[in-house]
């Protein structure tokens, strides 16, 4: 572990790296009280590992969105506009409240996918807290795009920098929402629940498919659920590239795999990574969540 004296009492931050490509715990925070000093430290772990675990965290709703308002501004998720999926705290409703409880099931978001890309602005923070969590199960899963990109022919990166993704809502291309798939019709009826979110967000969004982060690096940023196809190319055509990237992304060596324990504050940049929850556990694994996403940011390309 990484010891960086930061907090005002002088404690050490702890950086423990959860594996080599992705992912760290931060040992010594108290995120209801940060200073400027712990902050800094803190950015620079969560632009360095990408997906950052705060143990053992203490935090009323207010508390929660105080602390990640700092990386950014914080938006209602478009899923919440959807009905039943999520529901806003009435205590903060800029922290939604996700749980698996009979008559308001939580989405299951068993499917790789970046947060809401489907937007001109998306996301770039998005955070989870642990209120109940089961013991074994209902995992969560983060992938490393940058790393995955790193890890590429310089033949391909220079491919993948001159083109450009479709993005849509899942909503629209239907519960799969995945590249190229045949079921995609911009016209089609969908469900009467998710009327407002097909009203806001009918539209195709194009991004660029590699994405130079703030940090410097470059980054790929497509998903399976709500990439279209690439600008330009067919349906078969951006199914085979972008399935292939896919399949590289989910490999294990790119991954980190969170087991949730009450308290566990979870925060992760969208801008260079994917996600996937674990959709293993029944109703009586009881999971509750309390989610922000915010930070809204300009896909920059690369070149």
């Amino acid at each position: 572990m990484a010891n960086i004296t930061a907090i005002r009492n002088s404690d050490p931050i702890e950086i423990e790296p959860l594996t080599k490509r992705l992912g760290a715990r931060l040992h010594g925070i108290d995120c209801r009280d940060v200073c400027d000093a712990t902050w800094k430290a803190i950015l620079d772990a969560f632009h360095n590992h990408h997906v950052i675990v705060f143990p053992d965290q203490d935090l009323t709703p207010d508390e929660h969105a105080n602390f990640m308002e700092r990386f950014g501004e914080l938006d209602i998720h478009p899923q919440e506009l959807s009905a039943r999926t999520t529901l806003p705290l009435p205590e903060n409703p800029k922290v939604e409240l996700m749980v698996n409880k009979p008559g308001n099931y939580g989405p299951r978001a068993a499917a790789w996918h970046t947060d809401v890309t489907f937007r001109d602005e998306p996301v770039a923070v998005t955070s989870l807290y642990g209120v109940e969590t089961p013991l074994a199960c209902a995992d969560t899963i983060w992938t490393s795009m940058r790393a995955v990109f790193d890890d590429l022919t310089d033949g391909m990166k220079k491919t993948l920098r001159c083109l450009n993704a479709v993005h849509a809502t899942a909503f629209v291309m239907g519960d799969k929402g995945k590249a190229g798939q045949d079921s995609y019709d911009p016209t089609k009826e969908i469900n009467p629940n998710k009327k407002n979110l097909q009203a806001q967000y009918r539209e195709e969004v194009v991004h660029p498919i590699v994405h130079r982060h703030e940090a410097g690096y470059e980054t790929l940023y497509v998903n399976p659920a709500f990439v279209h196809r690439i600008e330009g190319w067919s349906k078969e055509e951006s199914k085979a590239l972008l399935g292939w990237l896919y399949k590289r992304a989910a490999l294990p060596n790119y991954n980190y795999r969170h087991r949730w324990a009450p308290r566990d504050l979870v925060a992760w940049d969208n801008r260079c990574t994917m996600h996937f929850g674990v959709n293993d556990y029944d109703e009586e694994d009881c999971r509750t969540l309390h989610r922000t996403t915010g930070a809204p940011f300009k896909v920059h390309p690369a070149v």
